[in-house]
């Protein structure tokens, strides 16, 4: 959200992750990467690591300080690997890691701290208790995640059960947790919330039929998503190079359009301001990631309460 895929399309190869979007030939069903602050104002995003001599990728999870200080904080434990991202509404940090070659894959979470990581899931290898497709802390002890079109939610006691099961959804992309504690996720283009075993459709029909702005052929996807203190929703529309808001009553609103060749893959809201990831597609070989010609590398951005936008971090060679 597989290497195979990739290897195909090499030369689009964009940058979250480098990884293998798996077994599945839809890029849509694999939303990995992400961006999420931490309650001190650090923020954490996924982005490859560089590439070793032996041409292995490592995903990596990297902390931008509010010094502007740029620190790897997570190396997933061995290539090829994904991570993707998530917060709780407390603002603790999670990452989800998968690594190995389908279907042999070993799942682990990991809480992100100031001074280590820590494995609350380790190596896990039975799906049925862990996948990563997409996931969600609510309350620092329930983990919800997806397989298919299927939401599991495991206890603190690690007890897995299907929720909502009277319900045919489409397949379950995203989810990310509110300040109320409320787990919003969307199911195709469809984005639900739900809490305390009661459910509710929010907004249907977002992705655009042969956007405009593709930044390859089959890209059309959303990468991540966020929740306000107001329930106003903000969607990372990678296939657009669009960061989407959604106010309570499912009024659309485009807050940043990226300029080629960059396009939004993560995204989060803090003090009232909208952060965004965004990563160029390079043209030339896909292994080069950090490289600031013909490569793929990261930029953040900030919408501020005002509109203003304003760049807080660019990589430059």
């Amino acid at each position: 959200m597989l290497n195979l895929w990739f290897a195909n399309i090499a030369k689009f190869l964009f940058v979250l992750l480098l990884l293998s979007l798996g077994a599945s030939s839809n890029l849509s069903s694999h939303p990995w990467g992400g961006l999420v602050i931490d309650e001190q104002g650090n923020i954490y995003f996924t982005f490859i690591c560089p590439v070793n001599d032996d041409q292995n990728h490592y995903a990596c999870i990297w902390k931008l300080d509010t010094q502007n200080n740029l620190v790897e904080v997570l190396k997933a434990q061995f290539s090829p690997s994904d991570l993707i991202l998530n917060r709780n509404q407390y603002r603790d940090i999670y990452a989800a890691e998968r690594t190995g070659q389908h279907p042999d894959y070993s799942n682990t979470l990991w809480k992100i701290e100031s001074s280590n990581s820590n494995a609350l899931i380790s190596n896990e290898r039975n799906q049925a208790n862990f996948h990563i497709q997409t996931f969600a802390v609510v309350n620092n002890k329930d983990i919800y995640f997806s397989k298919g079109n299927k939401i599991y939610q495991r206890n603190s006691e690690n007890r897995v059960d299907e929720i909502l099961e009277d319900f045919s959804f489409e397949r379950i992309n995203l989810m990310t947790v509110a300040p109320d504690g409320k787990l919003y996720f969307m199911a195709g283009d469809d984005i639900y919330f739900y809490k305390d075993s009661k459910i509710e459709h929010i907004i249907s029909d977002l992705k655009i039929d042969n956007p405009e702005a593709l930044p390859f052929s089959g890209a059309n996807i959303f990468f991540d998503m966020a929740i306000d203190n107001n329930e106003n929703i903000y969607l990372a529309y990678y296939g657009n190079r669009q960061i989407i808001k959604i106010n309570p009553s499912g009024k659309k609103e485009i807050i940043l359009t990226s300029e080629e060749p960059w396009s939004p893959h993560g995204i989060d809201v803090f003090n009232g301001e909208v952060y965004v990831l965004e990563s160029t597609i390079g043209s030339g070989k896909w292994w080069k990631f950090w490289e600031e010609d013909v490569g793929i590398v990261p930029r953040i951005r900030k919408i501020s309460t005002d509109g203003k936008i304003s760049t807080l971090y660019t990589f430059k060679n």
